[in-house]
């Protein structure tokens, strides 16, 4: 049987669509949605403001789609370790435990290849959703960037003395304010994405004269202990710039800043989980949250946002500052690659090393 040329075309687009990326429109989803009636969100308890801002999502979400949907967010493990349960529960045949994932790009590559999340034509979906917020096109979607750096009290480290950038903190015509006393996160994800940029030698030998002049380890959770004055420094921050927006709001004396050129970035994006037990919710969701109206909330409770999106904080600071960040396609392509498995390891070691 001859097929007709008009056939053919479509049959040749058919088979072009990628498998799970269908096409359903922002009417369809609501519709599904409204089935649905309750969002389950598992990740860290203060995540996008915790209760107050879920709270407060939940009001402007409903309002944005017309839903009368119910959020909940549930305080649960580590991005790689909620990731592993994704996994797991996939394997399994048990629908997801949470109902959308939010995590970095190590997460996000570790979870693609697994195939664990939905593919989602985000873009042609949602009008104000472009190509260049799909980290991983059809997979996720960044709802904040965030900018890695150094930490530090300006009432301890005076603006002449300060350190500009991270090979600064070792220089011994440089450090003579903060040697013996400079704070090192236990992580060693930012030293293996430093590689990047400078390679994989330098960041050893970097590693080694770090630790050798270290006063301790702070965890990034642990910011409030420069504020302080605890410790004068912090070599690495995730989430410096916002730290320090957070507590100069306060009256904190501290200042955060890239400690790289480019500028140390983390991505955190956010996917569904193909078992999602609320697809069409979920949909919704991460849509949602890059809207004006989301990014909104996140900004209110933890001053995180997307530089992709006009007006947020971090979009007028990369406007204001010139900090060039790392290109989110390299950093995830980095991860998906094996992200360096083997410095990790050896500046793991370094850094657990106790000092002589």
């Amino acid at each position: 049987m001859r097929l007709s040329a008009k056939a053919v075309l479509v049959l040749v687009a058919l088979l072009l669509v990628p498998v799970g990326a269908w096409s359903v429109t922002m009417e369809e989803l609501i519709a599904g949605a409204k089935k649905e009636k309750e969002l389950v969100f598992i990740a860290g308890a203060n995540t996008f403001g915790g209760r107050k801002g879920f709270a407060d999502l939940q009001k402007a979400f409903n309002a944005k789609y017309g839903l009368d949907a119910t959020l909940k967010i549930t305080g649960g493990p580590s991005m790689p370790a909620m990731a592993g349960r994704v996994i797991t529960e996939l394997k399994a045949g048990r629908k997801s435990s949470t109902d959308f994932y939010l995590g970095s790009q190590s997460h996000i590559a570790t979870l693609h290849k697994q195939n664990a999340l939905a593919k989602v034509d985000w873009a042609s979906i949602f009008p104000w959703i472009t190509n260049e917020m799909e980290i991983v096109p059809d997979e996720s979607v960044l709802v904040y960037s965030s900018v890695n750096g150094i930490f530090y009290n300006t009432n301890l480290v005076p603006e002449d003395k300060a350190p500009k950038t991270y090979e600064d903190l070792v220089d011994p015509k440089l450090s003579a304010t903060w040697a013996g006393k400079v704070a090192i996160p236990p992580y060693t994800s930012w030293l293996v994405q430093l590689s990047m940029i400078w390679g994989p030698e330098k960041v050893k030998d970097y590693t080694e004269k770090l630790v050798a002049i270290s006063g301790g380890r702070l965890r990034y959770s642990e910011d409030e202990r420069i504020v302080s004055g605890e410790f004068p420094i912090m070599a690495n921050l995730g989430g410096a710039v916002e730290s320090m927006w957070k507590w100069t709001a306060k009256g904190a004396p501290v200042k955060g800043l890239a400690g790289s050129t480019p500028a140390i970035s983390s991505y955190f994006q956010l996917g569904v989980p193909v078992n999602s037990a609320h697809p069409n919710l979920a949909r919704l969701m991460v849509a949602f949250m890059l809207t004006k109206e989301g990014q909104a909330v996140v900004q209110k409770y933890r001053y995180r946002s997307s530089h992709l999106i006009s007006g947020t904080l971090m979009a007028k600071y990369m406007k204001e500052s010139g900090v060039k960040m790392q290109s989110p396609e390299e950093t995830v392509k980095f991860y998906m690659e094996g992200g360096g498995l083997e410095l990790k390891k050896e500046v793991t070691k370094l850094v657990r090393r106790k000092k002589k």
